[in-house]
């Protein structure tokens, strides 16, 4: 994923997404604004089409797209990208930025997320360059924690995670183990659950497709 600087844009919000999405950039503005009810819109209609694309290859049936957290996700990673320039806010500031998801935790949940969250791990790794003691930080991770199926690959505290949401839904869980085995998350196979899918999907050829396990 890259960064790069736009000062002139009407749609900030939205173009960010929109490159994110695209090409894997993340566009930094010269301020933080705040995002209108037309942009907030017409980026979960972008979301929606960019959803019902990647989920022709999701195994078995896949759930519905939500809005809600689709959009919630968006502005997540939009204002920890823009929090990377911009430090002069307070704790209570970040609270308002990057809020926790109140919703309904579930598998369409998690996917939906996902479009946009599982580029945050390369913004948070960017933060812990920069400044490790950042309070951004622990607010970042405790999003990961709730959907870590953007976590993925990366260091995270597995003690910490709950895998009823992906235990209750085959295609969450399908695509779940699938990334584990393409990053080669061993991290991930400390959990007896997760230990237990694996060696089920490779049976007697577990050392071939993973001789770490």
């Amino acid at each position: 994923m890259q960064f790069s600087n736009m000062n002139k844009t009407e749609t900030p919000f939205l173009d960010t997404i929109y490159h994110l999405r695209t090409i894997e950039q993340i566009i930094l503005t010269d301020k933080l604004t705040s995002i209108s009810k037309t942009e907030e819109n017409d980026t979960v209609s972008f979301l929606e089409t960019e959803y019902e694309r990647e989920i022709l290859e999701y195994p078995g049936v896949a759930p519905r797209f939500n809005a809600d957290v689709g959009l919630w996700a968006a502005k997540i990673v939009y204002f920890a990208a823009q929090l990377l320039l911009y430090r002069e806010h307070t704790i209570s500031d970040l609270n308002v930025l990057l809020p926790d998801f109140s919703g309904k935790e579930n598998a369409s949940a998690a996917l939906s997320a996902d479009l946009c969250l599982r580029f945050l791990p390369q913004i948070l790794e960017e933060m812990k360059r920069i400044d490790a003691d950042d309070p951004v930080i622990p607010i970042l991770e405790r999003h990961l924690y709730q959907f870590h199926y953007s976590a993925i690959g990366f260091e995270i505290e597995i003690e910490k995670i709950d895998f009823d949401t992906v235990a209750s839904n085959d295609c969450l869980q399908q695509l779940y183990i699938d990334r584990i085995v393409l990053r080669k998350a061993i991290k991930f196979t400390e959990s007896d659950f997760i230990k237990k899918q694996l060696e089920t999907g490779f049976g007697d050829y577990k050392k071939i497709f993973w001789a770490q396990l």
